[in-house]
């Protein structure tokens, strides 16, 4: 008998979508509010030392719902994209460079 996780399986699926023509226009503008939100978030999470689910959904959730208009599933991915990349940035031996 299974218990706990054992024998539970899950799956990543990648796929390619073509928006219908009338779409298009709506998954271009979710696509730049995304990448300017995510720019916004990796600042603010780099200068706020907010790498916590925690700390940065109390940092920066409302502002990514209310300014840049996202969804909420959305926004909690945005988010936690951000900590990864400000996480990676942080240790990075050369970003003294990088910043000049």
């Amino acid at each position: 008998m299974l218990t706990g996780g054992e024998g539970e399986l899950t799956v990543t699926v990648r796929m390619k979508v073509s928006p219908e023509p009338e779409q298009e226009e709506a998954v271009l503008d979710l696509m730049r509010r995304y990448r300017d939100a995510l720019n916004y978030s990796v600042r603010a999470i780099i200068a706020s030392k907010a790498l916590s689910l925690t700390k940065a959904h109390k940092l920066l959730y409302s502002t990514l719902r209310e300014r840049y208009g996202l969804p909420s599933k959305i926004a909690q991915d945005c988010y936690r994209e951000a900590i990864a990349i400000a996480k990676s940035w942080l240790k990075n031996p050369r970003r003294a460079l990088c910043q000049q």
